[in-house]
């Protein structure tokens, strides 16, 4: 099956929620209120993986109560995200969003749930702390990072997800065209408008024809790969 790890489902409407019922989804969680949506989605579509989390850009609204609120419901689902840190947007919050991230980390350790992670310009930052929590499965989603980081992550067991905007984005492409295969999953990160590109579960086919091309491997093969990595880290 092709692999969506890293969608918020919440954003569709249901029939089009309808229309991915051929794709593995993780659905990743933005605050409480998205993550009891994801946990209602995911008892209506078996195709769908609820997770639950806060992002770091809504840290400065949300308060130590929503946390905890979401942590609490963390065994309901079948994993932690978006949550992560972001230098680039949110900085003046960054100090929240290590003391929330080291939570939400902790969660997951305990519980042994994986980890979708956000880690816009903090990449060795977030790989640290995730390791220093003995995190045992963890995706690093639209992974832009620096390519030394790359063999760390596949040493550790963990992912990197592949994004739609590989076909644009010089960076990213780089990424993919430097990482091994078998930390490789795709993601959607849909609904979003992304210079032009609408990001929906539905990009994923021509997603992995995409990568087979840069990869030089057959498609039948690739998609069994990444179905097959999404699954270790579903768990």
């Amino acid at each position: 099956m092709l692999v969506d790890s890293h969608c918020h489902v919440y954003g569709f409407r249901i029939d089009e929620l309808e229309s991915f019922k051929n794709i593995l989804i993780v659905g990743v969680a933005e605050d409480y209120e998205s993550s009891i949506k994801n946990l209602e989605i995911s008892k209506t579509f078996s195709n769908i993986y609820a997770f639950v989390g806060a992002h770091p850009w809504n840290l400065q609204d949300i308060g130590d109560e929503e946390v905890e609120k979401i942590i609490e419901i963390a065994g309901e689902s079948s994993g932690i995200g978006e949550v992560g840190l972001d230098k680039r947007y949110s900085k003046k919050t960054i100090e929240e969003q290590i003391k929330v991230f080291r939570l939400f980390c902790e969660v997951a350790s305990e519980k042994n749930l994986p980890m979708n992670i956000h880690a816009l310009d903090t990449w060795r930052e977030c790989f640290n702390i995730v390791t220093s929590h003995n995190v045992k499965r963890v995706l690093f989603h639209w992974y832009t990072g620096p390519l030394n980081i790359l063999e760390e992550i596949a040493s550790q067991g963990y992912y990197i997800s592949i994004n739609p905007a590989v076909i644009i984005q010089p960076k990213h492409r780089v990424v993919l065209e430097k990482a091994e295969i078998d930390i490789l999953i795709t993601e959607s990160d849909g609904p979003y408008l992304y210079h032009g590109m609408n990001l929906s579960p539905l990009k994923i086919r021509e997603l992995v024809e995409t990568m087979a091309r840069i990869k030089d491997q057959p498609v039948e093969y690739l998609e069994r790969v990444i179905e097959n990595n999404f699954k270790k880290f579903i768990g």
